[in-house]
This record gives C-alpha cells, structure tokens and sequence, in this order.
C-alpha cells in the first residue's frame, strides 16, 4: 500500500435482513416460475444511461433494474424475474434462449458477469451485476450479500463456457479476481 492509498472498507449489512430478504427472493421466483425450486438464485441488477444535452442544464438519468436470476445446471436454462426495490412486485418470468448466447464472460473489478449473444440476434447480451450491496447502499436492495451464490454461479459460468467452447465460440479470457 502506498502513502495515499486508503484501505477499502468493509461492507456493513445485517445478516438477519440478507437471510430474510434471500427467503423473499425465493417465494417471489417460486410464484413466477414453475418448479422454481430447481434453479439456484441470484439477486443481479442493470443499469440503463440516458444523457440529453440541454439549453441550459445537461441531464444524466440513471435507471436501476432489479432481478432474481435464476439457473440450473441440469439443462442450461437461466430465467429472469424483474422485482422491485421493496421485493414487493414481481414480473412474469423471462427465459433467456441459451441458444443465442456465444459467449460468457466475468468481470471480477465491476462484479460484472455477461452473457454475450450471438451476431445477428436482437440485442447485444444481458451484463449483470452481481456485487454485494450493504446497509447503506443509495441504489441497489439494502443488505443483499451473497457471496456463495455469487461462487456458484461463477462456477455454473465456468462450465457454460467450455461447453460454448465445444460448441466452437471462442471465449474472452478471465479472472475470477
């Protein structure tokens, strides 16, 4: 460390509220998705920019999409639910078409992950963060840390790219960090 470096603090959350708002996590997937008890889950969010040059003011809007994640191994299928800040509302289940995807890429500085579509499909890929949140947090879910989740799917990634490897897509190198 050097004279001016400051030493990165540790992340402040309740563990009673995470442990409560995972169980939430799991009843809204489960209402959302049949046999959702066969997928692991994952709190992920996206974020959306909007930059619009004014006459007086410029304006940058930020936007903060929530979802649970959820994926099992047995047959590739990876399912998104849109929820609310207060894990109150959920959206319909979403399945992303594991056909479409070419690449799967870990971005460990930004706690991103990645699943990069194929060329010629609509759209360019989902990039989700999947960082820990703590008590204080402005714009994520309060108190959502989960690091073995975050393991598992990192392992679950692994896997989903050696076999999009075989499939002949070439794969970006990564750290796990």
């Amino acid at each position: 460390m050097g004279l001016f470096s400051k030493k990165p603090k540790e992340l402040v959350y309740n563990e009673v509220e995470c442990r409560r708002k995972k169980e939430r996590l799991r009843e809204m997937f489960n209402e959302a998705v049949e046999d959702g008890d066969s997928y692991k889950l994952l709190h992920i969010s996206e974020t959306t920019t909007k930059f619009e040059r004014g006459f007086v003011f410029d304006t940058n809007t930020t936007t903060y999409y929530h979802y649970i994640l959820g994926y099992r191994e047995s047959d590739d299928s990876i399912v998104l639910v849109q929820i609310d800040r207060e894990l109150s509302q959920h959206s319909e289940a979403v399945p992303i078409d594991m056909d479409k995807v070419a690449q799967a890429h870990y971005n460990p500085k930004y706690a991103q992950a990645s699943l990069i579509y194929k060329k010629g499909s609509k759209g360019y890929g989902e990039v989700m963060n999947i960082g820990d949140t703590g008590s204080k947090t402005v714009a994520g879910i309060p108190d959502m840390v989960q690091g073995e989740e975050r393991e598992q799917f990192l392992d679950y990634l692994e896997g989903l790219r050696s076999r999009l490897e075989q499939k002949g897509y070439k794969q970006e190198k990564w750290k796990r960090g």
